[in-house]
């Protein structure tokens, strides 16, 4: 099992990359930045999973990364403590605040 990166509590923004194939990072956070609050076990990325790579796909941990709202949409009209909760694997975050 490797080292994780981030733990509960970090600040962490996803990465603001593209990708040519399947990807269970939605573009709406790609960019924005929230807080882990739950570490899931590893698990083969989904790009490799789609391709039905299980058994020699790369391996790596997941994280549930809560956003507010009004971060990941300007035009947001909810209540300011709305929140979504997504799941993110390791390589798509970065600590907050680097430079992408």
């Amino acid at each position: 099992m490797a080292e994780r990166r981030f733990d509960i509590g970090d600040r962490v923004t996803v990465r603001d990359a593209t990708s040519m194939f399947h990807t269970r990072t939605q573009v709406f956070t790609r960019g924005r930045t929230g807080v882990v609050v739950e570490m899931r076990p590893e698990w083969v990325i989904p790009e490799d999973e789609a391709w039905d790579r299980m058994e020699t796909g790369r391996v790596e941990p997941f994280y549930v990364v809560q956003f507010d709202q009004k971060d990941l949409w300007p035009d947001y009209t909810g209540f300011d403590g709305d929140t979504l909760q997504t799941e993110v694997c390791e390589r798509w975050l970065e600590p907050a605040g680097k430079e992408q």
